[in-house]
């Protein structure tokens, strides 16, 4: 087979497969991702090296250990990759009659009331505006804008990279929910040595809402007695049937809540910070601005 020269250049499948190999780890799960045979995909990675006339990974066991040089080819692969994944879906969506339409993505925190004010708002100021509103989780964040899913994401999750752009729009406090007729919901600001005792929901490790709860209790006990979950609406649920004192961002607690579970202020309580992220090489449409003054101007006049 004929090596790699300026000339003659690599197909982009190739590189799309190789690109693939190096994200997920394992020929298996990049063909599941690009929905091809194990043995098609293994003989495309196969053609990619002999073309280099290198290897560009280590067979260990059943694992890919990829070498230097293939290090070295994703840092220039993947910023390529993105960006034709970019082009094919604007062209699937203009070819859909979808190219007017608005789509980004948010987090739970801010679907719950937030959000849906502030599109309230903006299907007022245009009308027949069309929307596909995305739920991603925060580690998915840098894919959805970068390949272009999406226009914009609002979270609570802090993003830092080279090519997303952020702007803040809304702080919201750490609170406590409980039923009404729970011992402490009539005595806040509660403090951390408050709840030592109680049955108290935590957050999974490394997220904003676990990132808050540690801020409140440093210094001091843990509860001794907690529920870990991973999503906020499900801390609603459970602190409304009684199973536990739910600590949330106050994005969660605005507007309506279940009967009988009702909001309490924490003594010096972290705060989140809700922000609006795009991709800064692909800033979007109009909309996306509008998005961003719409949500401060909600938060600001329902905080």
């Amino acid at each position: 087979m004929a090596a790699v020269t300026p000339d003659t250049g690599l197909p982009f499948r190739q590189l799309e497969v190789f690109h693939a190999v190096m994200e997920t780890g394992s020929v298996a799960a990049a063909a599941r991702v690009l929905g091809v045979s194990q043995p098609s995909l293994s003989r495309s990675l196969q053609r990619l090296e002999d073309q280099m006339r290198l290897p560009l990974f280590q067979r260990h066991r059943k694992r890919l250990v990829p070498t230097a040089e293939a290090q070295r080819l994703f840092e220039m692969v993947a910023p390529a990759v993105h960006q034709m994944r970019a082009i094919t879906a604007t062209a699937a969506r203009i070819a859909d009659g979808e190219a007017s339409l608005f789509r980004f993505a948010a987090t739970q925190s801010v679907v719950r009331v937030l959000l849906p004010r502030a599109l309230r708002t903006m299907r007022r100021r245009v009308p027949g505006l069309r929307l596909f509103l995305d739920t991603v989780t925060r580690s998915r964040h840098v894919e959805y804008l970068l390949s272009s899913q999406g226009e914009c994401v609002v979270s609570l999750a802090e993003v830092d990279h080279p090519l997303i752009a952020a702007r803040e729009v809304a702080r919201a406090p750490l609170v406590a929910l409980m039923p009404s007729e729970h011992p402490l919901a009539s005595r806040g600001p509660l403090t951390p040595a408050m709840l030592e005792h109680e049955a108290v929901m935590l957050f999974e490790r490394s997220g904003p809402h676990s990132n808050a709860i540690d801020a409140f209790f440093a210094g001091h006990d843990r509860p001794s007695t907690a529920t870990w979950i991973r999503f906020s609406d499900a801390a609603v649920g459970l602190a409304a049937e009684g199973a536990g004192i739910a600590l949330v961002d106050g994005f969660t607690a605005m507007g309506w809540l279940p009967p009988g579970l009702v909001q309490v202020p924490l003594a010096d309580p972290p705060s989140f910070t809700a922000r609006l992220y795009w991709n800064a090489e692909r800033p979007g449409s109009r909309l996306v601005g509008m998005l961003g003054d719409v949500l401060m101007a909600e938060a600001k006049d329902h905080g």
